[in-house]
């Protein structure tokens, strides 16, 4: 069973991280469309906005403060995440709400007391993140669908949709065992963690499809990702659950996750410099970068607040 505080810290932790991924979900879809699909064009502005005013509200209970290792791991917003908002509102000519971003920025190191009217609220705001997450991923799923049948165009491939229900999945299963108060479980940390590694996989495909085609050295790289990230799949598939081989798939996982980690620093130094170029919003990019240092995050282990 969950403590209150660790049910808070857990609940807070996806918030903070899974709806802002989602409203940069929302930025490029919404940017894939021709405007002539405007009714998908404004769901996707409405998806935008409820994540937008969910994620501030989660922002809200934190009073300015979350722990030390969420900074500097930079797990909600990352050196790069204002710049990549304002290089996308630049290049597509939008208007991107920046102000929760800004003040993500000044949060600080911290414990806030949580006390009883806080969790009654952060029960409330499991429960409209939950049903909102469920209804975005059947909003995706019939753009897929559609996207499938070839009876709707979207500049967005098959492995951006695959990264963003690997996302969406994982908050949802990670929301409902948090309401249900369970902690991990060996069987539930494996999962997880095979979960992320997925998600990790499908990202550097994404990469690999959305990159400038002049740039087959990113190429190459993000072909090599793709097959690492596939070999530590199959081995979480093939393997026992025991502390001493998810240990072994941990420390595996975390080197080629450092590796992969200062790759897309890299990458994303580059394009805010305009120095590269993706066929997707730079907040695309940004958003795999923050997937990646909050799986370093999770594998590193849990921390006492959020």
């Amino acid at each position: 069973m969950l403590t209150e505080n660790n049910f808070y810290v857990q609940s807070l932790r996806d918030h903070l991280y899974y709806l802002r991924s989602i409203k940069n979900f929302c930025i490029t879809i919404e940017l894939s469309f021709y405007k002539n699909n405007e009714d998908y064009i404004k769901l996707s502005e409405d998806f935008l906005n409820k994540s937008t005013e969910l994620l501030k509200e989660a922002f809200n209970y934190t009073n300015g403060i979350v722990s030390r290792n969420a900074i500097d791991n930079q797990i909600y917003v990352t050196e790069f995440t204002l710049p990549s908002e304002k290089l996308t509102e630049k290049l597509f000519n939008i208007k991107i709400d920046k102000v929760i971003t800004e003040e993500e920025l000044k949060l600080k190191e911290g414990i806030r007391d949580i006390n009883s009217e806080l969790i009654n609220n952060i029960k409330k705001l499991n429960e409209q993140a939950l049903i909102f997450a469920r209804n975005f991923k059947d909003f995706c799923n019939d753009i897929r669908t559609k996207l499938d049948n070839n009876e709707l165009f979207s500049f967005s491939y098959s492995d951006f949709f695959n990264y963003l229900f690997d996302e969406i999945n994982t908050y949802i299963e990670d929301l409902e065992r948090i309401m249900s108060m369970e902690s991990y479980s060996p069987i539930y940390a494996a999962s997880y963690e095979y979960n992320f590694a997925t998600t990790l996989e499908k990202t550097a495909r994404f990469i690999r499809d959305y990159v400038d085609v002049s740039r087959k050295d990113v190429y190459d790289i993000a072909t090599y990702y793709v097959n690492s990230f596939g070999s530590i799949i199959d081995k979480y598939l093939k393997a026992s659950i025991s502390p001493n081989v998810q240990e072994n798939l941990k420390v595996e996982t975390n080197k080629l996750l450092l590796d992969y980690q200062q790759f897309l620093k890299d990458l994303l130094s580059q394009l805010i410099n305009k120095e590269i170029y993706f066929i997707t919003p730079p907040v695309s990019i940004d958003n795999i970068y923050s997937s990646i240092n909050f799986y370093k995050f999770v594998l590193d282990g849990e921390d006492s607040y959020a």
